[in-house]
């Protein structure tokens, strides 16, 4: 994929290789939240078993709090089986549960239950939100609400995707067309609704869905888990031979969906693997995918009962169709026995707060349908996902051909010794003011570190350059272009 007439604006990373043209001495590196001890979310009323990693938090503009929309598993003996619960936060780290007085559970209305979409008989699943913000124009539905209705006894209401609609984000609405796209492939084909792009699997839509709004295509981009036969052996809590896999689907107004598409598929070199669904995110140009990854056949603790475990990957699309797994663990389960998340520990959300990302997450203390259940919160540094190290020999990177647009560069990288960039042009010649004598030497930490050379970057809007990177002793993130 050529990157000739492309402007590199704003924030480059180097998770996958689309800007990575030649690599010389550096290696790749995943790099892991550092999690806080224990949940901020657990069970505290008598009427749950505890809250779900189906979650979405934002930063209210308006209001400056930070705002979570969860889901919640009811105890045995309540009336619904899923309902949903929200939370707010000055700071993202320390939560409290606002009394809202709207819905009844436990015989009380003094809970954090909002009102969402009216429920079938075990309660909706799964949370797909998405805040277009105060300037939206349609106030009444600035917070739009994606969630799944499982299949009912007769088939009343049909299961599937549902969405609802509202201006506050505790009152929803839902839409009369419910569900958008239904649960089984022959009503699918029997819907005007959904175009269909030709399926291979029973089931349209299963209950995990997630999603984000995509501003490089302007549309809703939905995540979900689908279901699929045709493999061998039998998963511990699934049928012979079927295994859960990744689908996605598009909107553009939240309402008319493209009928999912399967993604991502288990590596049949990776036993009975399957995944629960997968959260998009867009940063710049990069489409980032969080994937729930669950072995069922595997224990917590070896010579212990077979309940299950899972861990969080990353994956990447440059077009928000094809998409690259990466087969190593961005969030994984604690080790010590015990712990809130030692058995699973599953990707929820995460937002940027200054320099730091803050990274949500659902934990399993003993497998996938025992034990208890919590959301917790772990720190990376910004847009710190993957890195590409070099040690005490020196590292070289170079990009393919790109426009710069004029602008002004920044570099996402912690150096111990040395960082340094030049610009050359196609044929590899250093462009005159931009040799590695004209880079003033990079050092220290930083996520916006500024490049400065002697020449004047305005001198390059028009051309189509590479960036080559030198480091020696440190790791490098991505950068990012500011348009002059």
């Amino acid at each position: 994929m050529t990157l000739q007439a492309n402007k590199l604006l704003g924030t480059n990373l180097f998770i996958d290789d689309y800007l990575v043209k030649e690599s010389r001495g550096l290696t790749r590196t995943t790099h892991r939240p550092e999690k806080l001890p224990e949940p901020f979310l657990r069970r505290e009323e008598s009427w749950h078993d505890g809250p779900l990693w189906f979650m979405k938090v934002v930063r209210d503009v308006e209001t400056d709090l930070f705002r979570a929309w969860y889901n919640v598993m009811n105890s045995p003996g309540e009336s619904l089986k899923y309902r949903y619960a929200y939370v707010e936060s000055k700071d993202g780290i320390e939560w409290e549960r606002p009394n809202l007085g709207l819905v009844k559970a436990g015989g009380s209305t003094r809970n954090n239950l909002f009102v969402g979409p009216a429920l079938g008989w075990k309660g909706c699943v799964g949370l797909f939100l998405a805040d277009d913000g105060p300037g939206c124009a349609d106030r009444s539905r600035r917070f739009k609400l994606g969630c799944f209705r499982p299949e009912t006894p007769g088939g009343i209401p049909p299961a599937g995707l549902c969405v609802a609609f509202s201006p506050d984000g505790l009152r929803f609405t839902e839409h009369p067309g419910n569900p958008v796209i239904p649960f089984k492939r022959k009503d699918v084909q029997d819907s005007r609704r959904v175009q269909p792009e030709e399926p291979d699997y029973e089931y349209t839509i299963g209950d995990i869905i997630d999603g984000c709004w995509d501003p490089l295509k302007r549309a809703y981009l939905l995540g979900c888990k689908i279901k699929q036969g045709g493999y061998s052996g039998k998963p511990h809590y699934y049928a012979e031979g079927r295994r859960r896999c990744v689908g996605m689907s598009t909107s553009k107004d939240f309402v008319t969906w493209t009928m999912p598409r399967l993604i991502v598929t288990p590596d049949p070199r990776n036993g009975l693997e399957e995944f629960y669904g997968f959260k998009p995110m867009v940063r710049g140009d990069l489409y980032i995918g969080f994937l729930r990854v669950l072995r069922d056949d595997l224990p917590a603790d070896q010579g212990g009962p077979v309940e299950g475990i899972g861990w969080t990957e990353l994956m990447t699309s440059r077009d928000g169709r094809e998409w690259t797994r990466y087969q190593e663990p961005f969030i994984d389960r604690e080790p010590k026995p015990g712990t809130w998340d030692h058995a699973m520990a599953w990707f929820a959300d995460c937002i940027t707060i200054g320099e730091k990302e803050y990274v949500y997450y659902g934990g399993y203390s003993a497998g996938h349908k025992v034990g208890d259940r919590g959301v917790g919160l772990g720190f990376l540094r910004k847009n710190g996902f993957v890195s590409r190290d070099a040690g005490e020999n020196e590292g070289i990177l170079h990009t393919p051909l790109v426009q710069l647009g004029g602008g002004t560069i920044s570099v996402n990288a912690a150096v111990r010794d040395e960082l340094r960039l030049r610009i050359t042009d196609d044929d590899g010649g250093a462009v005159s003011g931009f040799d590695w004598a004209d880079c003033a030497p990079i050092r220290g930490d930083s996520v916006a570190h500024t490049v400065r050379w002697t020449g004047d970057p305005a001198r390059l809007t028009a051309a189509s350059v590479r960036l080559e990177f030198r480091l020696r002793k440190g790791e490098l993130y991505g950068f990012d272009v500011t348009e002059r």
